[in-house]
C-alpha cells in the first residue's frame, strides 16, 4: 500500500457506499419490472423477449458493479491491515486524519499535541505506514 492509497481510502469508502446504494435501487427497479411482467396476461411472446433481454442486461451490470465494490471493499481491508502494522502514537494519527477524514489542526487538539508537532508526527507517520509492507 501506499500513501496514495491511505489518502484515497476515504474517498473509496463513499465510492463503495454510493455504489451499494444504486444497487439497491436498481435491484427494486428489476424486481418490479419481473414481478410486473410475470403478472401480465400471455400476450405478445417478443414482447417478453425483449423485457427478458433487458433484465439480463441489467443483472450482468449489476454484477459487474458487484465485483468491482468487491474489489475495492478488499483494497480498504489490506489499507486497514496495513495501518495496523503502524505503532501508536502514528497509527492513530493516520486512522484520524485518513480514515476518520479529520485535519491535521483538529488531530493536534484532541491528541494534545501542537500543530507543529502533529504535522512532524504525521510525516514519520506516513513514513512507517509505507516501511510497514
Amino acid at each position: 500500500m501506499t500513501r496514495e492509497d491511505l489518502k484515497n481510502y476515504k474517498y473509496n469508502q463513499k465510492w463503495i457506499k454510493e455504489r451499494l446504494e444504486y444497487i439497491e435501487e436498481l435491484k427494486e427497479n428489476v424486481t418490479r419490472v419481473t414481478s410486473t411482467l410475470s403478472g401480465m396476461p400471455k400476450s405478445n411472446r417478443k414482447v417478453e423477449d425483449s423485457m427478458a433481454e433487458k433484465i439480463a442486461i441489467l443483472i450482468d451490470s449489476l454484477n459487474e458493479m458487484l465485483e468491482k465494490i468487491v474489489e475495492a471493499d478488499k483494497k480498504q481491508k489490506m489499507i486497514i491491515e496495513e495501518l495496523d502494522k503502524v505503532e501508536q502514537p502514528y497509527k492513530l494519527i493516520l486512522e484520524k486524519v485518513y480514515i476518520q477524514g479529520k485535519s491535521l489542526v483538529t488531530v493536534a487538539s484532541e491528541m494534545n499535541f501542537g500543530y507543529e508537532n502533529i504535522c512532524r508526527k504525521h510525516g514519520i507517520a506516513l513514513k512507517k505506514f509505507e516501511k510497514s509492507q
